[in-house]
């Protein structure tokens, strides 16, 4: 019997996963900050329902994008972190580790209230959570609880991450605790900047190594080729 597989909503990508990713993956989704990563995470959303954990602007921003490339927003539903942190922290005046620890408490309970399955799961970003002032052992134990969550809906797990120069201890444990990673990186050359997508780990999948080039034109446009022109 074949193995059921998820697609990703990207062909090519689909197609360097040889059809897809295992019900109950997460994966990494790290991202150079100029390469607009996101756009990957819109065009996610329109394979399947979706709990979006909104955590540097508001809902209303990311829909607004989410249409402006073309896509749906309708079968998304938000846990909007931004607002409990920013907004409702202003007016009761909360501040600081406390809050830090209330906030991560806020989103395992929602993650918990999740019952539908083949779901995915987008955290943008996951470095929100990682810069809180708390101890390692609860971030751990949050990616612990996105994992679980993740395995027992059978779906996908999208974790967008910004990347920095150096990764940190946290990261690498990330790292080793999701699925897959997809690394986007923004490429300099004396001429042009070009934008890249590779695999470099995926469990139970297999890893061609192949970069995948793409571009930003009305959504995601991607190419296996050497150039995009």
């Amino acid at each position: 019997m074949a193995t059921k597989l998820l697609s990703t909503g990207l062909p090519t990508l689909d197609k360097e996963l040889d059809g897809g990713l295992l019900p109950g993956s997460l994966v990494y989704l790290t991202a150079d900050s100029m390469t607009m990563g996101e756009i990957f995470l819109y065009q996610f959303i329109q394979q399947r329902p979706s709990y979006y954990v909104n955590t540097e602007r508001k809902p209303e921003h990311i829909i607004n994008n989410i249409k402006q490339f073309g896509f749906e927003s309708s079968g998304t539903k938000f846990i909007d972190i931004h607002e409990k942190y920013y907004e409702k922290a202003r007016k009761l005046l909360d501040r600081g580790e406390l809050r830090d620890y209330k906030i991560m408490d806020f989103l395992v309970k929602q993650l918990e209230l999740i019952d539908a399955r083949e779901i995915n799961l987008i955290v943008d970003t996951i470095t929100f959570f990682q810069d809180l002032e708390v101890k390692r052992s609860k971030f751990k134990e949050l990616i612990d609880i996105m994992y679980e969550t993740i395995k027992r809906t059978q779906g996908l797990g999208f974790l967008y991450g910004i990347k920095c120069d150096n990764r940190s201890l946290i990261e690498n444990e990330l790292i080793n605790i999701c699925d897959a990673v997809f690394d986007i990186s923004l490429i300099r050359k004396a001429d042009k900047t070009t934008t890249e997508l590779t695999i470099p780990k995926a469990r139970d999948r297999p890893i061609h190594g192949n970069v995948l080039k793409f571009k930003i034109e009305g959504g995601i446009i991607m190419d296996t080729s050497r150039e995009i022109a």
